[in-house]
């Protein structure tokens, strides 16, 4: 790779992942022979005639030494992600890091200085692991009488959040496009593709705003690219909040905010 090029991680995808045994036994065949060579450059001082074997046993015992670390970095490090591992970062994304990114949030129009309160929407048992909508999870955001839901998902790169907000009409759409058409127009330069959909649930008239963006790198097992969007995301969020207070729009449903 040039060294001009853009830093890069360690591809999940680039690592053959050997099987927990054979880990081990690479482990301890460095290991050994870190401790062999070590114990057998320390035993020649005690014997002169091999005074000459004791720079190369030492040199293989800092190599192994070497090759022992190495291996303990690749075949143990995070960078691991099994589809298990994926499974379980995307549970503390999204019910622990994306919910303390949005707890950040104030809207001065209600209470400057003080930042909103936010709940993870727990599914019920029977839905099978836990998420609303495969890869999502519902937020309930609250500050003195305001209060809102939203939807993020997150498929290992695609990153999607969804609002809903009450309409009496389609004609509601081109409203709420121009509305909040800053909030997204920004976030349009960060790649973000948002979408505005009247629908009706129940008896229930809303309008869908769904922005997605697919992320350059993969989001999860990466901090530096996890923290970005959590904190974007909150952002936007914010930017919402905002203006539908200023605006005095009623940005909460009874229908939980998800893919229609």
């Amino acid at each position: 790779m040039s060294g001009d090029g853009p830093p890069r991680y360690l591809d999940a995808n680039q690592i053959v992942y050997l099987p927990a045994w054979a880990r081990y036994a690479v482990m301890v065949v460095l290991g050994a022979l870190a401790l062999s060579a070590c114990i057998a450059g320390l035993a020649f001082f005690f014997f002169p005639a091999n005074y000459d074997k004791i720079t190369p046993t030492l040199s293989i015992a800092q190599t192994a030494a070497g090759a022992f670390a190495l291996v303990l970095f690749v075949l143990f490090a995070e960078r691991e992600l099994s589809t298990e591992k994926l499974l379980r970062k995307t549970d503390v994304f999204l019910e622990q890091q994306m919910a303390d990114g949005l707890r950040k949030i104030e809207i001065p129009q209600l209470r400057p200085g003080v930042t909103v309160d936010v709940d993870v929407v727990q599914r019920a048992s029977t839905v099978h692991g836990g998420r609303k909508d495969i890869f999502g999870a519902n937020y309930e955001i609250r500050l003195g009488e305001f209060k809102m839901r939203m939807w993020v998902g997150i498929n290992v790169k695609r990153l999607s959040v969804i609002y809903f907000v009450n309409a009496a009409d389609e004609s509601a759409v081109d409203f709420y496009e121009e509305k909040f058409h800053f909030t997204f127009a920004g976030a349009a330069k960060l790649g973000y593709d948002t979408n505005f959909q009247y629908a009706e649930i129940n008896g229930e008239r809303f309008v869908s705003i769904w922005s997605t963006v697919m992320a350059d790198k993969v989001i999860l097992g990466n901090p530096s690219e996890q923290l970005f969007w959590i904190q974007d995301v909150a952002m936007m969020t914010q930017s919402f909040i905002r203006t539908a207070v200023r605006e005095r729009l009623d940005a909460y449903t009874s229908i939980e905010p998800g893919p229609l």
